[in-house]
């Protein structure tokens, strides 16, 4: 993406405190299972983007010269698609049986896309992710650290931009690489790197995160590259030396 680095920061900041704020009905013990955190996230994110329009043409169509001024927003619904913008929208995985368990299909819970349309610049582009509880220092049960694994393959056959977002009373949401995840031994997720939700959607909005293959949050584009070949491979290799 052309460089917006305040404009990026102070949106990806709005993004976090919107799915901080919904991690407290976790904190508070108000909402337990995985799947309805989630929703109440994403729902946040979305809603907060909505509300304080952050797809206002002016904040990313220029820097804005003082960091501590307020976002510059458009009223809701006066904003037009056509001048550009940010939009992200989100979609959970549904579970269940037959054609209706796109999570055991695809291995994710959950499928972020973004659209970038700027006068100068334009994108749309994804991710996935599988959400877990966890807390530093515990170890997922045998059980639990397979399904992940296989969640993470499955993800992974299907995009390079697939994250594990893990949610922690102590530590708030964290987000890992699905390649990380898989070469852990140990099944104690934070001995590994993450991310803030901050710093990932600074990225992802930044274009260094996100697929361009997946710009629908319909199920078939998913599908869809469930029945892609693989048609290039890169071998990378590291090893430490004796």
């Amino acid at each position: 993406m052309i460089r917006r680095l305040k404009s990026v920061r102070r949106i990806a900041r709005e993004i976090s405190d919107a799915a901080d704020g919904a991690l407290d009905s976790y904190r508070e013990g108000r909402v337990e299972e995985e799947p309805q955190l989630t929703d109440r996230i994403l729902e946040a994110i979305e809603g907060r983007i909505r509300s304080r329009q952050l797809i206002a043409y002016g904040d990313l169509a220029r820097e804005m010269p003082d960091p501590d001024r307020p976002l510059s927003l458009t009223k809701p619904g006066t904003a037009k698609r056509a001048r550009g913008g940010i939009v992200w929208k989100a979609r959970t995985l549904r579970t269940g049986r037959g054609v209706a368990a796109e999570e055991k299909r695809h291995g994710a819970d959950l499928m972020g896309i973004l659209d970038l349309a700027l006068p100068d610049y334009s994108a749309t582009k994804g991710f996935l992710a599988q959400a877990k509880k966890a807390e530093p220092g515990q170890r997922f049960s045998k059980r639990d650290w397979n399904r992940l694994r296989s969640q993470c393959e499955k993800m992974l056959s299907r995009t390079p931009a697939s994250f594990v977002w893990v949610y922690s009373k102590s530590r708030g949401i964290r987000i890992f690489s699905v390649n990380s995840v898989l070469g852990l031994e140990s099944r104690r997720i934070f001995d590994l790197y993450s991310r803030g939700v901050s710093s990932f959607f600074e990225n992802h909005i930044e274009c260094f995160i996100g697929d361009r293959r997946l710009d629908s949050t319909n199920i078939e584009t998913l599908d869809a590259l469930d029945r892609l070949p693989v048609e290039r491979i890169l071998k990378l290799s590291a090893k430490l030396s004796e």
